[in-house]
């Protein structure tokens, strides 16, 4: 049996991007976070991605940020695009569009270089900083919203790494177009990603300004899960409705200490697979060796 330490287990329930997925039939996906070190285990992660990738035929990545360790990138032409991007998840089944957001780390260096890299590689998707998706699972119509958490995170965080020039206004900004959007939205499926953590049973904690300013909004529009890494562990958690999916181990591992809405939370190294279909997001966890540790389904309604 695995210590608490590593498994805690519970009730096992900015304008519109290309729409590259209008087409039907279930969206398989994987969510990795937390990874830009070309260590040894980024590696082995990326490994087992590219084994569950070529099972599955997942359509695309998403990254939950925190990109490049430990100072994000000075440039474009970074040598760290290809050294823990391109040489790390070389294999063919993760040649498929990747859906990047921006974390804390990524700050410290360049942001706009993250952005730019998108014209030059094929499959590094981050068209600004912010931006929706709109595509098709299952023959339902979903939104995925990816959002910018840092300057959200610091309107209520006094103790963040940067400061940002004009942060606060940046932030209250991006608010109110993810609001209006989401007001506007009448998809089937709504899915947020985000860096920052909302609810939380890893070593940060929830991040006060997202809880404050991006919880309510999820609650009130219909929101049926939010993705985020900056913790390094896997977790799924509940409340009022909204699925909260931690992926953000995808090189390092810190302790967990469960918090009530925790279903499920793993200490070590590892990602998140998904299938979206129409009517259930199935939800699994798998480990460095491509294991399935944690299986779920989240109902659309």
């Amino acid at each position: 049996m695995q210590s608490r330490r590593n498994i805690i287990l519970g009730a096992a329930a900015a304008a519109l991007a290309p729409n590259a997925f209008a087409q039907t039939g279930d969206l398989h996906f994987l969510v990795v976070g937390d990874w830009g070190q070309a260590s040894e285990p980024q590696r082995q992660v990326a490994g087992a991605m590219a084994q569950v990738a070529g099972q599955g035929g997942a359509r695309f990545v998403i990254s939950t940020g925190d990109n490049f360790y430990p100072r994000g990138v000075g440039s474009v032409s970074d040598p760290q695009f290809r050294d823990a991007f391109e040489e790390v998840y070389a294999a063919p089944s993760l040649q498929a569009p990747w859906y990047v957001v921006l974390g804390n780390h990524d700050y410290e260096g360049s942001p706009n270089a993250e952005i730019a890299y998108s014209s030059r590689s094929p499959r590094w998707r981050m068209p600004a900083r912010y931006w929706a998706e709109g595509m098709s699972a299952g023959g339902q119509s979903a939104t995925f919203y990816f959002l910018d958490t840092t300057p959200i995170s610091r309107l209520t965080n006094a103790a963040a790494h940067v400061p940002l020039l004009g942060a606060a206004g940046e932030a209250r900004e991006q608010l109110r177009w993810f609001e209006e959007r989401l007001a506007a939205d009448r998809s089937d499926w709504k899915i947020v990603v985000g860096h920052h953590p909302i609810l939380s049973s890893g070593n940060h904690g929830e991040s006060p300004g997202v809880v404050e300013h991006i919880k309510p909004l999820l609650e009130r529009y219909g929101v049926q899960a939010y993705f985020n890494g900056h913790e390094h562990d896997l977790e799924h958690l509940t409340e009022q409705g909204v699925d909260y999916i931690c992926s953000g181990s995808g090189a390092l591992s810190r302790q967990i200490d469960a918090v009530p809405q925790s279903q499920f939370a793993y200490a070590d190294v590892g990602f998140a697979s998904c299938v979206l279909g129409a009517d259930v997001l199935t939800l699994r966890f798998h480990d460095a060796s491509a294991a399935v540790i944690y299986e779920t389904q989240i109902a659309r309604a």
